[in-house]
């Protein structure tokens, strides 16, 4: 198989499983109270998916068995701090009235996103276990260069159109509160499934389960 032929693989395998474009409605609802800051936070998204991906492509498998991390151990882990953030979204981070009565369903306060963003946000929800295994699988492909290079091109265009999900797309459509609600909580009983099925997937490969 020819360089071309496998960057243009590993570019649609990245953009099937890093999604920068859908994702961006959970960004959108992530940041909902700090508008503002959504540009720094995808600077810092773009950064961190980058180094993620680009460093599974050079040196993933060999780093892993280094600290003696499995793909399903980072699964089950991963998996498990994302399910919490997808029930956090959809319970809208509201105790229930046994934990404190009828002031359980005051409304929060405003949150923000600074501690989201990084961990659970960009990695592993969108640098998952499966988009840094497809990318070490890539990068041993072909010979030679071939496989990390085709791997590292189709990172860069992945990183590169986050901004237009998460930017461009989202912010160009008005939603209303009670619109946002809805997407928020439906949003997190996706992103929870996510979680969940990561941590299955973790523990079906940590135990060698067919």
């Amino acid at each position: 198989m020819s360089t071309l032929e496998l960057t243009v693989q590993a570019t649609i395998m990245m953009l099937v499983l890093v999604d920068p474009f859908i994702r961006g409605m959970f960004f959108r609802i992530l940041t909902e109270n700090e508008p503002e800051r959504r540009r720094e936070y995808v600077r810092r998204i773009m950064l961190t998916v980058a180094v993620t991906l680009g460093g599974a492509a050079l040196v993933g498998r060999e780093l892993l068995d280094l600290i003696g991390i499995s793909l399903g151990a980072f699964s089950l882990a991963g998996g498990l701090v994302l399910a919490l953030m997808g029930f956090e979204m959809l319970y809208g981070g509201e105790p229930s009235q046994a934990q404190g009565g009828a002031p359980a369903h005051e409304p929060p306060p405003p949150r923000s996103a600074e501690g989201s963003i990084v961990v659970p946000y960009a990695i592993p929800f969108m640098a998952g276990p499966g988009a840094i295994t497809s990318v070490i699988t890539i990068a041993s492909t072909g010979d030679g260069w071939s496989g990390p290079i085709a791997a590292l091109i189709a990172v860069g265009i992945t990183v590169a159109l986050i901004p237009v999900g998460h930017l461009m797309l989202f912010d160009r459509v008005n939603l209303s509160p009670q619109t946002m609600a809805v997407m928020s909580r439906f949003g997190g009983l996706f992103v929870a499934t996510i979680g969940i099925q990561l941590m299955l997937g973790g523990f079906k490969d940590y135990f060698g389960i067919s």
